[in-house]
């Protein structure tokens, strides 16, 4: 009796499966009938596609910002989380917050200063300088509106000039590559038609190279690289690679989000590679609002002693 029982369920058992199979083919074979076939990405002109990513650029007067980030090197990483305020054009404030909950380091930039505010036990202390000190600190070159334009997924040098861009397909995405002078060319070995990977690598000590640097600006030696969605235009990578300074800064968005009828990359990864190792910022936004003003407390207790560098 035992044994019937249990035959008669097992076959139920199959019984159920196969017809969940049958149905689950069915309905796929449906939907792969009405599910249209991707289009083909349109050839777009440099100017067509910095018209219409600058129509999906990110806009706010007051911003603010709740994320989770990592921070790491080639030998440790550490996780902390932050909030972020904004005014545009103004003030960027930033408290920093380990995974513990109780807030260490409170930052506040300017167009042109800095003030840092380190509340960490047995290192207790603020500092007030320029806004070159950010640069100092991250390594790299920005100014205040590419700071703040980073901070919100919008593109940072890119130049409304057509001219100074050469426009392409790569795979489903459009991509815009700045054009660089023939000097340049030949100190890299490939123009920007046959560009392929995203770090370019050149030797310091190539007498070519050296006689460029001598004779070239510093911005003609940053070759920049922007890849757009192409339904969309908004911005999903950048890529500068500083032949100068021997310098890679590749900046990469995700998981875009909306606000009040505008998109927001919910992720970013900031990515800083020399010849003395790579560093690496992930971040996620959890909290986005607009619209509200803020206050940017930065008060300095009495017993903090001032410190002329960071």
């Amino acid at each position: 009796m035992l044994r019937l029982v249990s035959d008669f369920f097992w076959q139920r058992i199959r019984l159920f499966f196969a017809v969940a199979l049958m149905v689950f083919l069915l309905v796929a074979c449906k939907s792969a009938e009405r599910v249209p076939k991707e289009k083909a990405v349109r050839n777009r002109t440099a100017g067509y596609v910095l018209k219409r990513n600058n129509e999906a650029r990110f806009d706010y007067d007051w911003l603010g910002m709740k994320i989770d980030a990592d921070f790491g090197t080639e030998t440790e990483t550490n996780g902390f989380k932050a909030t972020i305020r904004m005014r545009k054009d103004s003030v960027i404030w930033v408290s920093i917050t380990p995974l513990l909950g109780i807030e260490m380091i409170r930052v506040m930039i300017t167009p042109d200063s800095l003030r840092y505010l380190s509340k960490i036990p047995e290192n207790k202390f603020y500092y007030q300088g320029t806004f070159e000190d950010v640069n100092r600190l991250i390594g790299t070159a920005f100014d205040f509106e590419m700071l703040q334009q980073l901070l919100v997924g919008n593109a940072i040098g890119l130049e409304r000039d057509e001219r100074r861009f050469r426009g392409e397909i790569d795979g489903n995405d459009y991509l815009l590559i700045s054009k660089y002078r023939r000097k340049v060319r030949r100190v890299i070995g490939v123009d920007d038609r046959k560009l392929e990977s995203d770090t370019i690598v050149v030797n310091p000590d190539d007498p070519r190279f050296q006689k460029t640097v001598k004779k070239s600006d510093p911005e003609d030696l940053i070759v920049s690289r922007y890849w757009f969605e192409a339904e969309n235009f908004r911005l999903i990578k950048s890529v500068f690679n500083d032949l100068l300074r021997q310098r890679t800064l590749e900046v990469s968005y995700s998981d875009f989000q909306t606000n009040e009828q505008q998109f927001y990359p919910s992720k970013c990864r900031l990515t800083i590679a020399t010849p003395r190792g790579r560093q690496t910022l992930n971040y996620e936004i959890t909290k986005l609002s607009s619209g509200k003003a803020y206050d940017f407390p930065f008060e300095i207790p009495d017993d903090y002693a001032r410190r002329d560098s960071l």
